[in-house]
């Protein structure tokens, strides 16, 4: 597990993965409700809470955002993401339990005064790509085994 607590530069996020460039460039809504989709997907495996934080000024709020499993912050037209995720972090209670993922360098040397750790968006973008791949791996194992049915438990191991 990578922390207990994730907050994520949204925007950040989407124009450093080369994964979600062309749907950036052609559809910026769904670039972003792809990446919330894809976080749910990697709760509990990352982290038991993620948060994501979109600046409001650049599209806004849609629907579709909704989730259950991952919090999505839009903020204000004159409030910046980095101002909430700077927020968020100063506020946490136990900050070396924190990751921030951003490529903002400044942002990362300003949660990190805070005792919060920070990660590249790049480096995240890896971390997911193998924490996805070690789930394959585990799914493509419990198929593989004759005689035997794979439990929902056989992910977590």
């Amino acid at each position: 597990m990578l922390a207990q607590w994730l907050i994520i530069d949204g925007n950040n996020l989407l124009h450093s993965a080369p994964e979600f460039a062309a749907r950036v460039r052609s559809n910026f809504a769904l670039a972003r409700h792809d990446l919330v989709r894809r976080l749910e997907e990697l709760l509990g495996l990352m982290a038991p809470r993620i948060t994501v934080v979109f600046d409001g000024t650049i599209g806004g709020r849609q629907t579709g955002f909704e989730s259950s499993a991952v919090e999505v912050i839009f903020t204000s037209a004159d409030v910046s993401a980095d101002a909430t995720i700077e927020r968020l972090a100063a506020e946490a209670g136990n900050p070396q339990s924190v990751v921030v993922v951003s490529s903002d360098r400044l942002e990362r040397y300003t949660v990190e005064s805070s005792g919060v750790r920070s990660l590249s968006c790049r480096s995240f973008v890896e971390e997911m790509a193998r924490v996805q791949g070690e789930l394959h791996r585990r799914l493509q194992q419990t198929r593989r085994q004759p005689g035997t049915r794979g439990t929902l438990g056989d992910f977590f191991r």
